[in-house]
């Protein structure tokens, strides 16, 4: 109903006529769900960046996250790699941004077979997104 029809109606039939069809309660109803889809799609692109981590240098499991992903494409089926979790040592200057990581993975070989091995890396953070392998320089990798 719009205001103009609402206005020709006498006052006891406006008093009968439910509040939901009074023509405040629908603007303001627009309003909200408008304002609230708008919030919505607002706290979901907050959300969606929360991955960014540029103003802060990487802590030890950052950069064991990061070192896996370098270690598995340094084996012949990355697919079947797994590390252990959050079983790993570190050795981190954060003066220089160098983190040196090693652990163990279990892979299999051509053949099929299962394997456990040892390795060691070491990398430079160069900056930006922890997350991104742009982000870090690769020195030395070894797997025994």
């Amino acid at each position: 109903m719009r205001y103009a029809d609402y206005n020709k109606l006498s006052a006891e039939e406006q008093q009968k006529l439910h509040w939901r069809r009074h023509p405040r309660v629908r603007t303001a109803t627009i309003f909200s769900v408008l304002f609230a889809l708008v919030l919505v799609v607002f706290l979901l692109r907050v959300f969606q960046n929360r991955r960014m981590h540029v103003n802060r240098k990487p802590n030890k499991l950052e950069a064991f996250t990061v070192a896996k992903g370098f270690i598995k494409d340094k084996l012949k089926q990355p697919a079947t790699a797994t590390f252990p979790n959050n079983k790993f040592e570190s050795v981190i200057d954060t003066a220089s941004n160098s983190y040196q990581i090693s652990s163990t993975v279990s892979s299999q070989d051509s053949t099929g077979t299962l394997i456990k091995k040892n390795w060691q890396i070491q990398l430079g953070y160069t900056g930006g997104d922890w997350a991104d392998k742009k982000s870090w320089k690769v020195g030395e990798i070894t797997i025994k």
